[in-house]
């Protein structure tokens, strides 16, 4: 079986570079992987940077991107069925027995992932022999996969991946007494950060500070309170504020805009080393939280971070109507990256790859 696949390559010059190809689906990695027809994956801000990246050891692979998948089983249990696709590969989907951080639900810090022997990449959207959301097809363990209600459309159902990461990252902080909210970002992840807050951290009040006119209006529409620009250094924020930006200038922005002795939660990976300035200025906590996590919390809130974010869509189908500006075939990727890369010029949110 052949599907078109896309491919991370290095170019000429040393940088990573997209690539349509025609190419056999990967081998099956073991017996209990189902494959998915892919018909929706999204782009996102992580995407961007790995394709900017430089191979700077040479030591790089191709990879298939796309770790924000939903699909419809074509093998196995499920077979039929549509689903999300939980990225990462932990323990439990390499056959191995459970480390000390899957056996505590803490899947983005399995130790697989550092083992030097490691096979397949710790996610889908980052292996070649997996593939990714922007191919065809994707090889799933019947640990990653999640169904998706009837009700849910394909653009909603896309959101889930992020939505799991926010659920995931808020309840390390839910413990708090703040009583107001702040979020930094108006991408995907700082809008759905919104939706999960409310679930996680209900009766608290929520803001978002967003860069551009078009996000406030979808701050709005969620029930939050926008503001516009980076925010004055200041001592009298809320409690607590999340960077759901992913770069260092998010970071500092959460930093100046959170009060003294007040908590930061940073949901994405900067590129480079922020200013801490504030941090130690105003006796701030930062909390670090990435990926997804299945930690034991209270009724009636479901334990699987995943799991969770789909009961949330199903709660709020329309949502992808809100948040998914924009949707290319395959085939359109390179114009479809265009526009991820220049939300203000399209007033783009989330850009989706919708597969025929």
């Amino acid at each position: 079986m052949t599907g078109r696949t896309v491919l991370r390559s290095i170019s000429a010059d040393g940088r990573w570079w997209p690539v349509v190809v025609r190419r056999p689906v990967p081998p099956r990695p073991g017996p209990e992987w189902s494959l998915a027809r892919v018909t929706m994956a999204g782009i996102c801000g992580s995407d961007l940077r790995g394709l900017a990246d430089h191979d700077t050891d040479g030591t790089c692979d191709s990879v298939v991107p796309g770790h924000e998948v939903v699909g419809v089983v074509e093998d196995g249990p499920l077979a039929g069925r549509r689903v999300v696709v939980h990225p990462l590969v932990p323990c439990a989907a390499r056959a191995v027995d459970p480390c000390p951080a899957c056996r505590a639900g803490r899947f983005g810090q399995c130790r697989s992932f550092w083992a030097p022997e490691l096979r397949w990449g710790k996610s889908l959207g980052f292996s070649a022999a997996l593939g990714g959301g922007w191919a065809d097809r994707v090889w799933a363990h019947r640990t990653m996969l999640r169904p998706v209600p009837a009700a849910v459309p394909d653009r909603t159902a896309v959101l889930a991946e992020p939505l799991s990461v926010a659920v995931a990252g808020l309840r390390e902080v839910r413990d708090t007494a703040a009583t107001e909210v702040a979020v930094v970002g108006g991408g995907t992840v700082g809008l759905v950060t919104l939706v999960a807050a409310a679930s996680v951290l209900p009766g608290r009040r929520l803001s978002a500070i967003v860069r551009h006119g078009f996000q406030a209006d979808a701050v709005r529409a969620l029930g939050a309170e926008p503001s516009i620009g980076p925010p004055e250094l200041t001592l009298d924020g809320p409690a607590l504020v999340v960077d759901a930006g992913g770069t260092s200038s998010s970071l500092v922005d959460a930093m100046r805009a959170v009060a003294a002795g007040g908590t930061v939660l940073t949901l994405g990976n900067p590129e480079d080393c922020a200013d801490l300035t504030p941090l130690w200025l105003k006796g701030l906590t930062l909390v670090g939280h990435l990926e997804h996590s299945a930690h034991d919390v209270p009724p009636p809130a479901l334990a699987d971070s995943l799991d969770e974010a789909v009961r949330l869509l199903a709660a709020t189908p329309d949502l992808g109507d809100l948040l998914v500006t924009h949707s290319f075939p395959p085939d359109d990727l390179v114009e479809a990256l265009a526009v991820a890369r220049s939300r203000e010029t399209h007033r783009a949110i989330k850009v989706v790859l919708e597969h025929p």
